[in-house]
């Protein structure tokens, strides 16, 4: 399904409640099940907030079964998914998120669907798949993995004239997906890190020093002055500190009341879990500082779900303007909370910071960047 042009924008599902980040393998069954088509968008056209993105699909009222049905059924009227990778990619996050943590929800709330993690079978192999995606890395074609699709992600190695033609490819834009001009692509935006249904929202108040934080993986440093008047800075570099927040959340938030029981009990919760301790660490900051990940490739094709993950957070977002993916975000959505280190097009960070120091600007940007959230709900 290649990416059509449509007025509407952004080319997320928005209210498709599932409550878990990797949405990607159950849009597979969406996908390859239903006879219509999965909206998606165009990302040259305009961002609109508020605008309703329509998912139709079939599936629930003409595919899926009750789960009544299921058990009548047995097995064999299961839709078979498989999840695999190269056995290096299934120990990474990617894989881990896309896979693994999502096989949970799919047990609980898509019954008709059984989804399988782990290497590939081989050719001879009797086991049949109706469908298999690959996270990172091209897989071999074998009729026994049924429709087949890769889930690129930043694998930006992965170019269209070393992919079977049979293959279809997962992309997170229009300019990812202009890399593979001869296989069906489908554009999935990364969501973000958890959907909390409760309402809380972050106070914005008058803070002296202004509580600046950045949370990243091997990002840079914004630079910031050490004697930058009236902001307290911290940057958490889960490169140094540890690639998974469990590995240094308490000793950030020991003072805050938390101890090992209460974040394993929050870690288990299916509906929460990971991205909602990332929430709690957004929530002692008065603003997050998202800088995008300095390599061309990232910079062009790179997900914008950080931003959109703090935004959904409710803490204030200040967007480092860096790269295609970024510029293309905060200038469609008209995001007023952004800085950039070159041009004169964007404030300076130095510029955007004073700015923020005053509650009525922070608050405009909670109020916009909520509205954005909304659009990735």
């Amino acid at each position: 399904m290649n990416a059509s042009s449509n007025d509407n924008f952004p080319r997320v599902v928005r209210k498709l409640k599932l409550f878990a980040p990797p949405i990607i393998v159950f849009l597979l069954a969406f996908i390859a099940l239903s006879s219509s088509p999965l909206e998606v968008f165009d990302e040259a056209a305009p961002y609109e907030i508020g605008d309703e993105a329509q998912l139709r699909v079939g599936l629930v009222s003409r595919q899926m079964k009750t789960e009544g049905e299921v058990s009548e059924a047995g097995d064999k009227e299961k839709y078979k998914i498989l999840c695999s990778s190269t056995r290096t990619m299934m120990t990474w996050g990617s894989y881990l998120a896309r896979c693994d943590t999502f096989k949970r929800w799919v047990d609980q709330c898509a019954r008709s669907v059984e989804l399988t993690l782990g290497n590939l079978p081989r050719a001879a192999d009797p086991v049949q798949y109706d469908a298999t995606m690959y996270v990172k890395a091209i897989p071999p074609v074998q009729e026994n993995l049924g429709k087949t699709f890769i889930d690129v992600v930043d694998s930006f190695g992965i170019r269209d004239g070393r992919v079977p033609e049979e293959v279809e490819i997962i992309t997170q834009n229009q300019l990812q997906s202009s890399l593979f001009p001869n296989h069906e692509t489908h554009i999935i935006e990364h969501w973000y890190n958890c959907d909390p249904s409760d309402t809380y929202i972050h106070e914005i108040k008058e803070s002296n020093p202004l509580k600046v934080g950045a949370v990243c993986n091997a990002c840079p440093r914004p630079d910031i002055p050490e004697d930058f008047p009236d902001v307290d800075f911290s940057m958490i570099d889960e490169y140094i500190e540890g690639t998974h927040i469990s590995h240094w959340f308490l000793k950030l938030m020991a003072s805050e009341g938390w101890d090992e029981d209460k974040m394993n009990d929050l870690l288990a919760e299916n509906e929460y879990g990971t991205g909602m301790l990332y929430y709690h660490v957004f929530r002692t900051f008065d603003v997050i500082i998202v800088t995008p990940k300095e390599t061309r490739d990232k910079l062009r094709y790179g997900s914008i779900q950080r931003i959109v993950s703090v935004m959904k957070s409710t803490v204030p977002v200040l967007v480092e303007v860096q790269g295609a993916a970024f510029e293309h975000f905060v200038d469609g959505y008209e995001y007023p909370c952004v800085y950039s280190k070159e041009g004169d097009k964007y404030p300076s960070l130095e510029e955007a910071l004073d700015k923020l120091k005053d509650v009525s600007a922070r608050k405009k940007c909670q109020e916009v960047g909520l509205r954005i959230a909304e659009d990735f709900d």
